[in-house]
């Protein structure tokens, strides 16, 4: 006796059974991290500050914000530190990511030497450049002075206006790897015999870069730049601990200024803070809900 396989209940069954097994982690995931988002949304529309409870104000606190020239000042610093910092590492990492695809002596030595930069702890990382960057004792102005490059020593920590590419070139380092290796792994799936054929056929290198290379690698090229983008906007630990976001928030990201706000400035309390970090979240839902359509 035969019987007769409704392949269309099996698919169903299958994902109830997945939906199922995820259901546990969507949860524990939300109490993680779901709930204390929410409450930082509700507190964004109170006055709450530490020792007393919180009362309702609407939009009060986003209209003092925007107001403030502060907050504007840390919202360009961000935008700046974020674009130029992920175009930069987009750049190196994928000529790096070429040079190191090529067979040539030491290849696996420069490999393991550029994954360096990623793999230090980040406090590492972080008080090292800041020890480089000291303008009494740092690395880097007595290699300059020593080249007569300069007459006198850059304060990098405390002149406003370099300050904030001052910690960017921090993140940078630290950065590249990440798309150098995720870059590398995408090149070395390319199969060799389409450049072949290309050069048969009259292609030089970069006809060949953007016939071939750019669209076999277009997708982890995007998750990479989508990913870095993401990292780079919330970058708190290289900007606190390399400058504290001075001076005067010449290289203060919205990162740095809400825990400023949050934790230093007792005056201001939670709401306010809360109402800096919910800003940049709006704005971010809006452009990928605008991109979604777009596709």
């Amino acid at each position: 006796m035969f019987f007769k396989i409704d392949k269309n209940s099996i698919v169903q069954t299958d994902k109830i059974v997945g939906i199922l097994f995820i259901i546990p982690a969507a949860i524990v995931i939300f109490g993680i991290m779901g709930i204390p988002f929410l409450r930082a949304v509700y507190l964004s529309f109170t006055d709450k500050v530490v020792g007393r409870p919180e009362e309702f104000i609407g939009l009060q606190n986003y209209i003092t914000l925007f107001k403030d020239m502060t907050y504007w000042k840390v919202v360009k610093n961000t935008i700046i530190y974020t674009t130029g910092g992920v175009g930069v590492k987009l750049i190196l990492g994928m000529i790096l990511a070429l040079v190191l695809n090529q067979r040539f002596v030491g290849r696996g030595f420069f490999r393991t030497v550029l994954l360096l930069p990623w793999a230090l702890p980040g406090m590492v990382a972080a008080m090292t450049w800041r020890w480089m960057y000291d303008s009494t004792y740092g690395i880097i102005n007595s290699i300059l002075l020593s080249l007569n490059i300069i007459e006198m020593p850059i304060p990098w920590l405390s002149l406003p206006s370099i300050t904030l590419y001052t910690v960017m070139v921090v993140n940078i380092w630290r950065g590249v790897p990440f798309f150098l290796f995720s870059l590398l792994g995408g090149l070395q799936t390319i199969d060799g015999q389409m450049y072949e054929a290309a050069y048969v056929d009259g292609a030089g290198a970069i006809r060949q870069f953007f016939a071939i290379t750019l669209p076999s690698i277009g997708n982890i090229l995007k998750i990479t730049t989508l990913l870095s983008l993401i990292w780079t906007f919330n970058d708190f630990e290289n900007v606190f601990l390399v400058t504290g976001g001075g001076p005067l928030y010449s290289s203060s990201v919205i990162s740095t200024y809400t825990y400023d706000l949050a934790l230093i400035q007792n005056s201001f309390g939670a709401s306010l803070a809360a109402a800096v970090s919910v800003v940049p979240l709006l704005i971010m839902i809006i452009f990928l809900s605008a991109k979604a359509k777009a596709n």
